[in-house]
């Protein structure tokens, strides 16, 4: 019988995480699989109301570290385990559907080198939630010149989670790390599962800050693109201001009034672009020398208890 790993974060989804445990057992059965359940706690401040299934391991952590943090908890708790053995990372809410994992063990052992995710063919949130996750992805492509359309759901092959949770970018957010880290993945169609129970945590505020974690994987990338930016923006400040100087004192050319105000509009935004460019080289020069964090060194310190299966 086939086993992997199954690692999802939860936060006060008790009653998901049962019935995600219960479909589990059913996909196990069907595809003749074993599964190996650690779901991280990510500070919950509930109580599972049921006992958990025997397979179930709960990763209980001293505070709420977000999400993606959780997963890279997860993660590193799983390579400590070394089982070698393909891990699944997944939400327990239900919109990550276990039959969805049988495609991704099947793209897996075409290529098992490959890190699979799932990308959402069809989508069922809500026209606001859509705009904005438009709007963060055209924001994404323009700041790091790539395009990012999955999530976290996804395979990863022993040899990968070996260096995955080596990677400093996961801490912010684990698929954009993947992508910066250089290790081979693909994608694959699947579609958004029904929550099982509760609301979604996922608010406006949640959205722009999970966004804003993508982008801050790249942030060198983000910082080269700026610098650009700011260059090409001060250049044409100058040959603005050049043309407006030669019109005044080397033609006959006649000015209009607002010529001096336009002069002062460009020295102003040229100085502005220049005070940028200065706070932005020194924020950059201060995160390269901060220590790094490394989930697979630093994740214990934030794990607060860990009840194995049978305890």
């Amino acid at each position: 019988m086939r086993e992997i790993v199954i690692v999802t974060p939860l936060y006060n989804d008790w009653q998901s995480l049962v019935i995600l445990s219960q479909a589990l057992e059913k996909t196990s059965a069907m595809h003749s699989l074993r599964m190996r359940v650690l779901a991280v706690d990510d500070g919950s401040t509930t109580e599972a109301e049921t006992a958990l299934p025997q397979n179930v391991q709960v990763i209980h952590l001293a505070r709420n570290l977000g999400h993606q943090r959780a997963i890279a908890v997860g993660l590193a708790v799983a390579h400590q385990m070394d089982l070698d053995l393909p891990v699944v990372v997944m939400d327990c809410d239900g919109e990550d559907r276990p039959e969805d994992i049988a495609a991704l063990l099947a793209e897996y052992d075409q290529q098992p080198g490959r890190i699979v995710f799932a990308r959402r063919a069809k989508r069922s949130e809500g026209g606001l939630f859509r705009v904005f996750y438009a709007f963060f992805k055209l924001i994404f492509r323009a700041l790091t010149g790539k395009s990012i359309n999955f999530g976290n759901f996804c395979i990863i092959p022993p040899v990968s989670l070996k260096r995955i949770v080596y990677l400093q970018e996961i801490w912010n957010h684990f698929a954009a790390g993947v992508m910066r880290s250089g290790l081979s993945w693909k994608t694959i169609p699947t579609a958004r599962g029904k929550r099982y129970a509760g609301r979604s945590h996922m608010n406006l505020v949640a959205l722009v800050l999970h966004g804003l974690s993508a982008i801050s994987v790249y942030i060198e990338v983000v910082y080269v693109r700026l610098i650009f930016t700011a260059l090409v923006l001060m250049a044409l400040d100058v040959t603005g201001f050049l043309a407006l100087v030669y019109v005044r004192f080397l033609t006959a050319l006649a000015i209009p009034g607002w010529a001096t105000n336009v002069a002062i509009g460009l020295t102003v935004v040229m100085v502005q672009a220049l005070l940028f460019l200065a706070l932005l080289s020194f924020v950059i020069l201060s995160y390269r020398s901060a220590k790094m964090f490394i989930p697979a060194i630093d994740y214990k310190d934030f794990v607060l208890t860990s009840e194995r299966p049978n305890s």
